[in-house]
């Protein structure tokens, strides 16, 4: 049997080839799409399937996310690989090189974005790093890791009515029974309390228990049950 020395090991590059995982596409995979591993090939199978994962809370799947190598069609068999560098790319919206890039909440999927998500009902979850800032020629390493998630959290203000003492906030289905603390600062003369709930459709109710003089702004912070 031939004898491997050390010197002869040489370090992975773009690829890190001797880590890459053979799955088979559960729905079309395109070249560097981000899957998220959901299922076996078949019973008793031990080869995966994975998916193009996506942000978006309607589609959002949460597991061990990796990046795909190749193309595959809907029940073909592809590499997966746990990083990748990918070059040619936009990542103006980065600013400059060091900055985070996010699964993507396209309905499409298996993407990354330069851009965070910010809508109430999308995931911010950080899959790579820019290491070079260009709108075509921008360099990316990817490296989505298990992608599991503890639950969203979002920070935000809204301005209760001095009429109603109430105001309604729309946080997403995500954050449906969340937990949120909710802080002011009152006004001179003003002793009120300050209180949140949150329904079963993500929607956050803010009232308070007092007559206001005029409209108060607080801020928010609210994070949904682990997902």
């Amino acid at each position: 049997m031939p004898l491997i020395r050390q010197e002869e090991v040489y370090p992975a590059a773009q690829y890190p080839w001797a880590q890459a995982v053979e799955m088979v596409a559960n729905g079309a995979v395109a070249r560097y799409d981000l899957v998220v591993v959901n299922s076996v090939a078949a019973t008793g199978s031990v080869i995966p399937k994975a998916a193009p994962a996506a942000a978006d809370g309607a589609l959002l799947n949460a597991g061990i996310i990796m990046v795909a190598t190749g193309a595959a069609a809907d029940g073909e068999k592809f590499l997966a690989v746990p990083w990748v560098v990918i070059t040619g790319v936009d990542t103006s919206a980065a600013t400059a090189a060091g900055y985070p890039v996010y699964l993507d909440i396209s309905t499409s999927a298996g993407g990354w974005t330069a851009t965070k998500p910010s809508g109430a009902d999308d995931a911010v979850v950080p899959v790579g790093t820019v290491l070079v800032d260009d709108a075509t020629d921008g360099v990316v390493m990817l490296k989505p890791g298990t992608g599991a998630l503890e639950g969203f959290v979002k920070v935000g203000t809204a301005t209760v009515d001095s009429g109603t003492g109430t105001v309604a906030v729309a946080l997403g289905a995500n954050f449906a029974g969340a937990r949120v603390v909710v802080t002011w600062s009152e006004d001179p003369g003003v002793v009120a309390d300050v209180y949140a709930t949150v329904d079963g459709s993500g929607n956050m109710t803010i009232g308070t228990n007092a007559t206001l003089g005029a409209d108060k702004t607080v801020t928010y912070v609210a994070r949904s049950g682990a997902l």
